[in-house]
């Protein structure tokens, strides 16, 4: 019940970290069906291409040894060249269709998949060989849609093979007069006939089969809501831990910019909302730079600061809400600004020459 309800719950797409890891450990969607048709493919390019002249090359090289049949000493030496001969023909006609058709299994696969290894699947698991998975599979879900996948394919197939198979059977009495040859050239077009149906036939069921188990495979990876969230917090972070880091971030760089303050040559202000502290000289700078601002609570305690060390206020509105929204921390205050600020710099030197 559990199992069902966590099912239930998985209405998630699977994400690319989730697939990455099931390729890792092994877990691919792979369509038997899907192999079988290229095997298939690879058994008719070897029937209606290779084949032939295999046959032609091996008929070509024994009617050969007949032809000089009497030129031929039966020795030991003779005879064992012979067979040597014949063996290394045989392996060479014999090779190139199986080669192929070894190719074609390999390619069923690796088109479905692209190159794969995984470790995982090498390892032993002693659980496999517990009856109880054992008869758990074999009374699974999975193997109830195998096994009619299977039924439904062996009713098709065994249809398309009667079908092709009885004209053979029809013309069988008429092989009685016929040559070997023609014999064996109609038995071949029907056999090429046949997996050329076939191959018809499996491209339905690959086709249905591909789209299956790649469906159920990606319905199997689905991932809960939990899940989605918990692989977001690996990947970028718990959003708490990041925005106490944040914070801690922000309070850094408060302070510093407040320690700054006491150096600054005044601080404008809005008076109550706005305060931006600026720092001068003469010799070293080209313009006045920020070096701290802020509201509300940030420019009453710049004020504070402000007037604990003697750094003079003046009040500008418009121009403290322009430094605010046009200048950053420890930025030149851009060229539109210099008379205001000029003029506000010029009443500071002159309030200092007068206290002074």
């Amino acid at each position: 019940m559990a199992e069902g309800d966590d099912q239930s719950q998985k209405t998630e797409a699977p994400s690319g970290k989730r697939l990455d890891e099931a390729r890792e450990h092994g877990q691919v969607p792979v369509s038997r069906e899907t192999s079988t048709w290229v095997v298939l493919l690879g058994i008719l390019i070897v029937m209606g291409w290779v084949i032939p002249s295999v046959i032609t090359q091996m008929a070509d090289f024994l009617r050969g040894l007949l032809e000089n049949a009497a030129d031929f000493q039966l020795d030991a030496n003779n005879i064992q060249a012979l067979f040597a001969q014949v063996a290394v023909k045989s392996a060479f006609a014999l090779g190139i269709p199986f080669l192929l058709l070894m190719a074609a299994g390999v390619a069923g696969v690796m088109l479905q998949t692209g190159f794969f290894f995984a470790l995982d699947l090498l390892q032993p698991d002693l659980s496999r060989l517990l009856p109880s998975r054992g008869l758990k599979r074999l009374f699974s879900t999975q193997s109830l849609v195998d096994f009619a996948k299977s039924f439904g394919k062996l009713v098709f197939l065994g249809f398309i093979v009667f079908s092709v198979l009885t004209p053979i059977g029809l013309a069988s009495p008429g092989f009685t007069g016929m040559a070997f040859d023609g014999i064996l050239g109609f038995v071949d077009k029907q056999v090429i006939h046949l997996i050329e149906m076939m191959l018809l036939a499996f491209t339905v069921i690959a086709a249905g089969d591909l789209f299956f188990t790649r469906f159920q495979y990606i319905r199997n990876l689905r991932m809960t809501k939990t899940e989605v969230k918990d692989e977001m917090k690996q990947q970028e972070g718990d959003p708490m831990i990041k925005s106490r880091l944040r914070q801690l971030r922000m309070d850094k760089a408060r302070k510093r910019m407040m320690s700054q303050v006491p150096k600054a040559d005044v601080v404008i202000t809005n008076p109550t909302h706005y305060a931006i502290a600026l720092q001068y000289d003469n010799n070293k700078m080209s313009a006045p730079i920020v070096v701290a601002k802020g509201i509300n609570l940030i420019a009453e305690r710049i004020r504070d600061i402000a007037s604990e060390n003697r750094v003079p206020l003046v009040s500008n509105p418009p121009l403290a809400r322009a430094l605010y929204d046009t200048v950053e921390i420890d930025q030149s205050i851009p060229t539109q600004h210099y008379r205001a600020v000029a003029e506000v710099i010029s009443y500071v030197y002159k309030l200092k020459k007068r206290m002074f």
